[in-house]
């Protein structure tokens, strides 16, 4: 389009500032009447995979989501599902509406049909966490579960949605960095060393890591961190001062600092909130 990134990023960003969101529905389990012929989504729904095999096609295009993935069916989508089995797939599905000055998000900014995630714990506490909200009709309740369903949306839009899904799946380049990353994630990680790893030079490790994951080495990395404090706050009782140091921050203050502008929370807010 000829747009810069910086300026794609102020549009978006104005696009966002102006959405509105509203909560219909969640559930989980297996669905009794899965196997359904093309027809048009009358709501925005998100599934979280927990087990089990089909095809879903959006909008034309195919897809077998695994466990541990994401599946976003837009409003106004054509949507055919398939199993060979009626009970298909076991998962949590939430429906919603998203807009923006009373027009789909969907049909403004292009989010990925499917994406695998590398956390589905931590997902699936998200939707643990909205089916505990729905049952509540105060203020702070209604709040959290808006707060959550944007977090899901942010999850769908920080995936490159040019790379097929299952190339990023498969890909030995993505798997070797995810898992370098994860077992040395408390060790200083710099780009040097990772290119020396993969045995490239570092200027061309570069291109090739944002061809892949669509962002910078070191903010890749230091998503990664935060996103396991995320983990260990809501699934440990260990104190912020052994988090931050077993996931390689050096101080309490510089995690909370990249915490608070990553999520919105202070960890100590944020365990609060959600554990």
């Amino acid at each position: 389009m000829g747009e810069n990134p910086h300026s794609q990023n102020q549009l978006l960003n104005q696009y966002i500032s102006k959405l509105e969101i509203r909560f219909i529905l969640i559930d989980n389990g297996l669905c009794p009447d899965w196997s359904r012929e093309e027809h048009t989504r009358m709501r925005d729904c998100f599934y979280l995979i927990l087990d089990g095999q089909g095809k879903i096609t959006v909008n034309g295009k195919e897809f077998y989501p695994k466990k541990g993935d994401m599946v976003l069916l837009p409003k106004n989508s054509r949507v055919s599902l398939y199993s060979q089995n009626e009970t298909c797939y076991n998962k949590y599905w939430c429906d919603f509406f998203a807009t923006i000055n009373g027009k789909s998000l969907f049909d403004i900014i292009d989010f990925p049909y499917v994406v695998h995630i590398e956390n589905p714990d931590y997902v699936k506490s998200l939707f643990n966490k909205l089916s505990e909200l729905r049952l509540k009709n105060d203020a702070v309740s209604a709040l959290m579960i808006k707060s959550i369903l944007i977090e899901l949306l942010a999850i769908f839009l920080s995936f490159d949605k040019a790379k097929p899904h299952n190339e990023i799946q498969d890909d030995e380049f993505v798997k070797f960095i995810n898992d370098y990353i994860k077992n040395h994630i408390h060790e200083k990680i710099s780009v040097k060393s990772l290119s020396n790893l993969m045995g490239f030079n570092e200027k061309y490790f570069i291109s090739i890591f944002n061809k892949h994951f669509g962002i910078t080495p070191a903010l890749y990395i230091k998503h990664m961190r935060l996103e396991t404090a995320k983990y260990d706050l809501l699934y440990t009782d260990h104190s912020i001062a052994f988090i931050a140091d077993t996931i390689g921050f050096s101080t309490i203050q510089k995690l909370s600092k990249d915490f608070k502008e990553y999520t919105g929370f202070t960890p100590t807010e944020f365990r609060k909130t959600f554990k």
